[in-house]
């Protein structure tokens, strides 16, 4: 009634005021209420809904056609639908009945033109159609980016998506690569296709030219970037072709030019990638201005790949790194695209290499250069008129019936395997044929007849006398004509790019581009954030090259000498090595800060007589017991003053065991290097690297005189240095006495050793796993100065054997030799007397022919397993952990001696391997926790 009435008054009011008021047509009724629906409606049709506990209570907002499965199963049928009124429409109509009159009148020509005419694709047959007239007409690319399209825009037809994928299947093997799309094709097709590729495969594997023709190479891969010489420097990397599979390359940059071309070169069958850094082959491409990208194969340099490199893989594992060339040219420090130009080269083997990627890509390079070729493919008229293949397009036949394009079915003579001579047809920029008259590999038919097939007009084909397969990059000629080709490529105006148009890429995340750099116009960003993040760098070469090199400065600190001799004094020769050692010490041009000198005695007169010879010392301290040289060196680091350890001046620790002599100048030497590693507080330590090799032990010298009449007569020579740095040695390989560490670094070595562990005889093992792995430090090494000597070392010989070599085997040892010699005796009985042959045992120094050889083998198992869990010394490991350590040494033991692959030992190296792992945690005080996993 309220609602009523206020009705009303509006009315009235309205009207007598004269007013055009328009009222809404919703007045005065009441509003609609929800109409609930039936429970039912909320259970879904089929599987993918969501069904509420109580529909009554609240309406269910999801439904079955949110469903992921739901959408894509209608995305589907629209593009079915749409594919289907598309090759309906009159447009569609309309060209197939153009084609198929001209194919009537076999002007194919005339049908290739019309349809290359046309900009707009009005469906996916007209693709397939497109493909199959550019094959015949030898544009092989635009086939292959065809094929491609249809299968990404109407896979989905039923008409086009198998036709698509089988045409895709055939002109990759046609063109020598690998099908990558089947699962387009029909059921039929799809085991004929795999035939043909499996047959081609197979007769790839048997050419008669792969026989031999492979030589590959190992190679060390350089870990950084490394100036060969001035002006260019070579950086080692790899592309990703497959799961597990990378190939190596080397990229050479000219560092003076950064604007120069870059030319992508496949080396030869008996070359690898790394022979081209070296001097003389940059000083050559350097004089050429370009960046030399070299590409290995599989097999070849630092390849990943356990695979022998073959014809089969050969053309298809170079696809990827073209592919990839634009994110890898921006990993290497240039632009996308690359404006300079990218010359693509190939020597002997490479060379087809080259002409394939050229058929491929024939928008991403600009010129190519073909050095000592041949002509005859890895590719071509093999299995061209095969069962296999006839089979395929007897298929093919079938399927151009149902799509209404019978009218192609006379060109599949077309679709056959091609040579090297058919796939040069297509390639349209600068050629550049080099060959030697005196080739006694390679004819130089070859050559001329790649040059005549050549469907470029910018071609030259140089013919070099005197020059032969292996030596015509010794010819001037040969460099002379690829500096003509570089300087032609500087002034064409080809811009790079593996699809059909260029996609600028950024220069520093190599995502799509959306701006370039507005004062050279030749580097692209995504955006503003990463040209500022780049700027830095671009800077140098945007204005016009790169500035002078400047002078590396090194940053250098103070550092002090300590060091601490330290003996055992058993007999009085002893007295006289330690009174040698300190008047060496003594004797020092830059005299040591401190000198703390600790021995122990066996006697008391000895005793005096090592204070004695020690004279000069900051301290001096006799230990109560025998010990090793770490619990010496322990017990005196405790005496240094707080000011030495707490000072800016950084302290350098050297430990001297006697008979070690210095030369004079030896911390005058030191003192520089030490110096500039006081400055950088990663290095850790400094090893000396070389020394002093000697043959007679039991006549010493007594001073540095004597070790220069000893070099004199030739009884002694001075050892070259070890090829490796010190930072990658093992830690086995650092000597005690030849090792400056700093002070820090030393007492925290000490501080973090259990007491017991200290004085034993692996605990130098453990010193030099710590200094090079554990404190994240690194060793730097030092050569002395050629013909010099600064360190006459302690002989471990004087010491005698350590202790593993003197002492018993334990009785567990023994019985354990005796199983396995006992075992190995049978073994080997059993073996001689099999037709084959064989026998039982190893090349390598342990053997088990005795029971004391077998012994001694079980004692180096022992060492090597206490070797690893000395490292872990007062740690904390899980059980798993301390397992794999008496596994590992156990498997390598095995197959050292021969018995790896013996069934029968599984109980006993288990045990052993157990017992071993257990024995060495125990004496190292390594703890074993089950918590941990």
């Amino acid at each position: 009634t309220n609602i009523a009435s206020r009705q009303r008054n509006i009315i009235t009011a309205a009207m007598a005021e004269d007013s055009l008021a328009i009222l809404p047509s919703s007045m005065g009724r009441q509003p609609a209420q929800p109409k609930k629906k039936s429970i039912s409606s909320f259970i879904p049709q089929q599987r993918g809904g969501l069904l509420l506990k109580d529909p009554s209570a609240e309406e269910c907002p999801y439904t079955f056609s949110d469903s992921p499965a739901y959408l894509r199963k209608k995305q589907d049928e629209e593009d079915a639908k749409r594919a289907a009124e598309l090759e309906s429409k009159d447009e569609t109509r309309g060209f197939l009945r153009a084609v198929e009159e001209y194919g009537k009148k076999q002007k194919w020509e005339e049908a290739h033109q019309s349809l290359e005419r046309r900009t707009a694709v009005p469906s996916g047959l007209f693709l397939v159609t497109r493909a199959v007239l550019r094959w015949k007409f030898a544009k092989y690319a635009g086939a292959l980016h065809d094929t491609d399209e249809a299968i990404a825009n109407y896979s989905s037809s039923a008409k086009c998506g198998p036709l698509a994928s089988a045409f895709a299947g055939f002109v990759r093997i046609c063109l020598g690569s690998k099908v990558r799309e089947k699962g387009g094709c029909s059921r039929e097709m799809k085991e004929l296709l795999e035939g043909w590729e499996a047959a081609e495969r197979t007769s790839l594997g048997q050419h008669a030219l792969g026989q031999g023709l492979f030589h590959p190479r190992a190679a060390e891969r350089l870990s950084e970037p490394k100036e060969i010489i001035p002006g260019m420097e070579a950086t080692d990397g790899s592309y990703i072709v497959s799961s597990g599979v990378r190939i190596g390359y080397t990229f050479i940059k000219n560092l003076e030019e950064s604007s120069a071309a870059l030319m992508v070169h496949f080396h030869g069958s008996d070359e690898i990638a790394a022979d081209y850094r070296t001097p003389a082959m940059c000083e050559k491409y350097k004089s050429l201005r370009v960046h030399l990208l070299v590409v290995d194969y599989r097999g070849y340099g630092w390849s990943s790949t356990g695979e022998a490199p073959s014809f089969e893989t050969l053309l298809p594992d170079s696809e990827p790194f073209a592919e990839q060339l634009p994110e890898l040219v921006i990993r290497l420090g240039l632009a996308w695209p690359y404006l300079s130009g990218i010359i693509l080269s190939g020597r002997s083997l490479g060379a087809q290499v080259a002409i394939h990627l050229a058929t491929l890509y024939p928008k991403l390079f600009g010129a190519l250069i073909l050095d000592s070729s041949m002509a005859t493919s890895v590719t071509g008229d093999r299995l061209g008129r095969g069962p296999q293949r006839k089979a395929a397009l007897a298929r093919w036949k079938k399927e151009l019936e149902q799509a209404n394009l019978e009218i192609l079915q006379p060109l599949e003579d077309d679709l056959c395997p091609l040579s090297a001579l058919d796939k040069i047809k297509t390639f349209q920029g600068r050629l550049l044929v080099l060959h030697g008259l005196g080739d006694e590999l390679m004819p130089q038919e070859g050559s001329e007849s790649l040059h005549t097939a050549a469907g470029t007009r910018n071609k030259d084909l140089v013919l070099i006398k005197g020059a032969g397969h292996n030596n015509i990059g010794q010819i001037d000629e040969y460099w002379s004509s690829i500096r003509r080709l570089v300087l032609k490529c500087e002034l064409d105006d080809h811009i790079p790019s593996v699809g059909e148009t260029p996609e600028p890429l950024c220069a520093v995340c190599a995502a799509k581009a959306e701006s370039k750099c507005g004062r050279c116009k030749r580097v692209w960003y995504c955006g503003r954030g990463h040209q500022a993040e780049h700027w830095k760098s671009h800077k140098h070469t945007c204005a016009g090259g790169p500035p002078a090199p400047k002078e590396k400065t090194v940053a250098e600190g103070e550092a002090r000498f300590v060091a601490l001799v330290v003996a055992n004094i058993s007999q009085q020769r002893d007295v006289a090595h330690l009174k040698h050692t300190m008047l060496s010490v003594r004797e020092q041009a830059f005299p040591f800060d401190k000198v703390l000198v600790g021995f122990w005695a066996a006697e008391a007169d000895l005793a005096e007589a090592a204070r004695v010879a020690a004279e000069g010392a900051a301290e001096i301290v006799q230990l109560e017991q025998c010990s090793r040289p770490f619990s010496m060196v322990s017990a005196l680091l405790n005496l240094l003053p707080n000011d030495v350890a707490s000072s800016n001046v950084t302290t350098w620790v050297q430990v001297l065991l006697p008979p070690a002599l210095l030369a004079p100048r030896c911390s005058a030497t030191l003192l520089p290097p030490l110096r500039r590693a006081s400055g950088d507080a990663r290095i850790a330590a400094l090893n000396i690297a070389g020394g002093v090799a000697w043959g007679d032990v039991d006549n010493l010298p007594q001073s540095a005189d004597d070790v220069a009449a000893l070099l004199g007569e030739s009884k002694a020579k001075i050892a070259a240095p070890d090829s490796d740095a010190a930072d990658g040695q093992q830690p086995s390989d650092l000597e005690l006495s030849k090792t400056l560490v700093r002070l820090k670094v030393l007492k925290t070595f000490v501080e973090t050793t259990p007491a017991g562990v200290l004085d034993h005889p692996l605990c130098d093992f453990r010193f030099s796993g710590k200094l090079q792995s554990a404190f994240g430090k690194k060793v730097q090494r030092f050569d002395p100065p050629e013909g010099d000597w600064l360190l006459w070392p302690s002989a471990p010989r004087l010491r005698g054997r350590s202790d593993e070599d003197n002492s018993e085997s334990p009785t567990p040892d023994k019985e354990r030799a005796e199983f396995l010699h006992e075992g190995f005796l049978k073994l080997r009985e059993q073996l001689e007397t099999m037709p084959e042959g064989r026998s039982a045992g190893s090349s390598s120094s342990l053997n088990l022919e005795t029971i004391e050889s077998s012994e001694r083998a079980l004692v180096v198992l022992r060492r090597r397993t206490e070797k690893r869990l000395i490292l872990l010394a007062g740690e904390e490991i899980s059980p798993k952990e301390l397992k794999n350590v008496g596994s590992e040494e156990m498997q390598r033991f095995l197959e050292e001696v021969g018995l790896d692959k013996v069934i029968g030992l599984e109980r006993w190296r288990h045990d052993v391997a157990a017992a071993l792992s257990k024995n060495a945690a125990e004496l190292f005080g390594v703890k074993v926790s089950t918590s941990l996993r």
